[in-house]
């Protein structure tokens, strides 16, 4: 049965959305204050339409189906992962962008210990070609993508923590790069670092996390030796850097930043406070929390023009979603996986290529990059003019679920914990990864 619900007036031409309901749920049109219990059409002209799903007991909703939603609020990762790659040594750092200009989604990591640094070329085929860019590289820690000389392409920045410096290649077009020059800023030693020009003079200025720590040891070794911590920008006058603004005296393990209408937003993985805090206006706000946060990156994956974050934490492992809202602030933390192995990488992008903006993470000691797909929004916002046909799939406990590629070493309790069988495989792994404990 299809019941048609009418909303209309005289401004605007009417847009049909054709509600198919499958399985146990209803759906709201929120700003048009109905609600679907049944296949349905939903005619009216607002501007924007968003479907809510609410599910009924013993029931979960899975996705939208059918034409595409323009955008979202929230999303529904998958259960999961795909793979990106291994990183013999140690996987530490990945960042996303479009280095060879094709539209697509590629990406570069860090092998710690080897001292390695590959760029993925994606081929559009959810297949990605490793290149190595450099090696022996004495502790390389950070990565960040910006047109340093203006050519229209991304060029890469890379700290080398044991030597104190910000290493810069230059995109040579294609997606290769080739070394340009040392950066050497007296008086830091650069753990994590964003480029942007931060007072719009067309240079690349820095914002350095910079500490002294002993990286002799392991994960804890260097933590508890963290000293002198400070996350300041430094401005680039025809590459000569000044210090400017202190943002704050902590250690970030990984540090992020945008700017938005002159503003810049902030968010760093401080992992002595263990939270995950952002920065704006002289402000700062503890987005979340857990015990060893190691990684945080700013994307607005579900497309609503408001920055999420996505964040790691070492130990114990996981990976959490924080969507932004409209006034400026958080959501509470989703977890989208509690892993064993240390999780310390965070990046977005499409990585297969289906419109869907992705989450990326690592584990350290498996030595593995991997992705979780988003397959669907949570709740779908319509925009566009025209007749809209979708379908909200509901599905029950009892009825069976999609195979997964590969199954996520997630955990669905939030606070972490592991299977017994996946605490025991744990455990013997350690007993071989000592040599890949250091970090």
């Amino acid at each position: 049965m299809v019941t048609t619900l009418l909303l209309t007036s005289s401004l605007t031409q009417a847009k049909n959305i054709n509600i198919t309901i499958e399985g146990k749920g209803e759906v709201k049109a929120k700003e048009a204050e109905v609600n679907c219990i049944e296949n349905c059409t939903v005619t009216n002209d607002l501007p924007t339409n968003t479907l809510v799903s609410e599910t009924d007991s013993n029931w979960s909703f899975t996705g939208w189906s059918g034409q595409q939603c323009d955008y979202g609020k929230q999303v529904l990762v998958s259960n999961g992962y795909k793979s990106l790659g291994s990183a013999s040594g140690g996987a530490k750092t990945i960042k996303t962008g479009d280095i060879n200009n094709d539209s697509f989604d590629d990406f570069i990591t860090i092998s710690l210990f080897n001292g390695q640094i590959s760029s993925n070329i994606n081929q559009g085929n959810g297949q990605f070609d490793k290149t190595q860019i450099d090696n022996g590289l004495n502790y390389p820690t950070a990565l960040d993508l910006f047109d340093s000389d203006n050519d229209g392409d991304l060029d890469l920045y890379l700290a080398e923590y044991n030597k104190r410096i910000i290493k810069l290649y230059l995109n040579n077009g294609d997606g290769h790069f080739t070394f340009s020059e040392d950066i050497e800023i007296p008086g830091t030693l650069p753990y994590s670092f964003k480029v942007l020009d931060k007072n719009d003079d067309g240079q690349n200025d820095i914002l350095i996390s910079s500490f002294s720590a002993d990286t002799s040891g392991d994960l804890w070794i260097l933590v508890n030796s963290i000293s002198a911590a400070k996350t300041q920008w430094y401005i680039n006058n025809n590459g000569t850097y000044s210090a400017e603004e202190v943002v704050s005296e902590s250690a970030s393990m990984t540090i992020d930043a945008y700017k938005n209408n002159g503003i810049i937003s902030i968010v760093a993985a401080e992992i002595k406070n263990s939270t995950i805090t952002y920065y704006r206006l002289g402000t700062e706000t503890i987005i979340d929390t857990g015990r060893g946060s190691y990684g945080a990156a700013f994307g607005d994956i579900d497309k609503d023009g408001n920055m999420d974050v996505l964040a790691a934490h070492y130990s114990p492992s996981k990976s959490n979603l924080i969507y932004g809202k409209n006034d400026g602030t958080f959501t509470d933390a989703h977890l989208i996986t509690a892993a064993q192995e240390g999780v310390t990488a965070t990046s977005f992008g499409d990585y297969d290529n289906d419109g869907f903006i992705d989450v990326a993470t690592s584990e350290f000691n498996s030595e593995t990059f991997y992705y979780f797909p988003t397959i669907s929004y949570k709740d779908c916002v319509i925009s566009s003019d025209g007749d809209i046909s979708l379908t909200a799939t509901f599905v029950g406990s009892t009825d069976p679920q999609p195979i997964e590629e590969q199954q996520s070493t997630s955990s669905q309790d939030k606070g972490g914990s592991f299977s017994y069988t996946l605490l025991i495989l744990g455990l013997l792994l350690r007993y071989r990864r000592n040599s890949y404990s250091r970090h």
